[in-house]
């Protein structure tokens, strides 16, 4: 693509435009954030495909001002921020989840799970160990207060025999959402490493949800309904938009970004990405910390001829 015919640029958040280090912060860097608003300016929607949920997007929907629509939890939300308003879900069927979550225990009888929704984060103790929300104030800062999580074991705090989607028992339905429906399955091990924990799992539960890895250091995996994932999302979202793959150009870093990196049209993994995500790009661009995004770009806006 030599950006004449860019139309839609889709990015993930954490790693690809926002360091870790500043994934509770949500700075983007004044570079990256002047390279989006110039693409705006040009014509080019954005789009924002990250597996954060909702009510971790503020500060990183802030930075780049009024973006369009986000694909959040890996494709499995659709929302409209400037609206507050649930444009889609795909929830996990509770039958799924459990059956899913079983079949894991039988690899490791150790791993800890949290499911989230759209109105509650629900954690195992366990879980939380360790993690960015162990801490009272990060949890805070990452849109979770008390009342949102929900402590337990997941038998418990879901409805394991609920017939149709997961949900919250007795979960307030919020303004604009359908409902307090699992989108999102997370589980986490403390026996081996992130890259073969997710192929063990995905050859385990693969027939039954769809299984990604997206951070970095943490044998940290996230299910999601069969089938569900950034390209699909992304898929329908630039169909709306009337833009199809070839004016799609796309970023990422982890393996949750492969099958986004393999749909549009032209895409490129950061230089500082996960083996997978490299692999699965037609290009690499620098890293995260060197505004590697912002560069592409530029590069692709400078002599661009933007399509209304």
């Amino acid at each position: 693509m030599d950006g004449r015919n860019l139309r839609l640029i889709a990015s993930d958040i954490d790693g690809t435009i926002l360091s870790y280090r500043s994934a509770v912060s949500g700075s983007v860097s004044s570079r990256t954030v002047a390279a989006f608003h110039a693409a705006r300016e040009a014509g080019v929607k954005i789009v924002l495909v990250t597996g954060r949920p909702v009510r971790w997007l503020k500060p990183v929907s802030d930075a780049l001002g009024a973006i369009g629509p986000v694909i959040c939890s890996n494709g499995a939300v659709t929302y409209d921020l400037a609206e507050d308003r649930l444009l889609r879900e795909d929830p996990l069927e509770a039958e799924m989840l459990f059956e899913a979550k079983d079949l894991i225990l039988d690899i490791d009888p150790q791993a800890s799970f949290a499911a989230e929704t759209l109105e509650h984060l629900h954690s195992e103790p366990e879980f939380l160990k360790d993690s960015l929300f162990f801490e009272e104030d990060r949890r805070r800062a990452a849109g979770i207060t008390e009342e949102t999580l929900r402590l337990g074991p997941l038998d418990e705090t879901l409805e394991r025999d609920a017939l149709g989607a997961a949900r919250t028992p007795g979960g307030e339905v919020g303004v604009g959402h359908a409902a307090d429906r699992v989108v999102k399955l997370l589980v986490k091990t403390t026996v081996m490493d992130a890259d073969l924990f997710l192929e063990k799992v995905h050859e385990r539960v693969g027939h039954l949800l769809s299984v990604t890895h997206s951070a970095p250091g943490v044998s940290l995996l996230e299910l999601s309904a069969q089938g569900v994932n950034k390209a699909s999302a992304l898929k329908r979202v630039s169909a709306e938009f009337g833009v199809d793959a070839g004016g799609v150009v796309a970023f990422g870093d982890m393996p949750n970004d492969i099958e986004m990196l393999q749909w549009a049209g032209t895409s490129w993994a950061v230089g500082s990405a996960h083996p997978m995500a490299q692999s699965a790009a037609h290009y690499v661009t620098a890293d995260c910390d060197d505004d590697g995004v912002a560069q592409v770009i530029e590069r692709l806006l400078e002599g661009a001829r933007v399509l209304p």
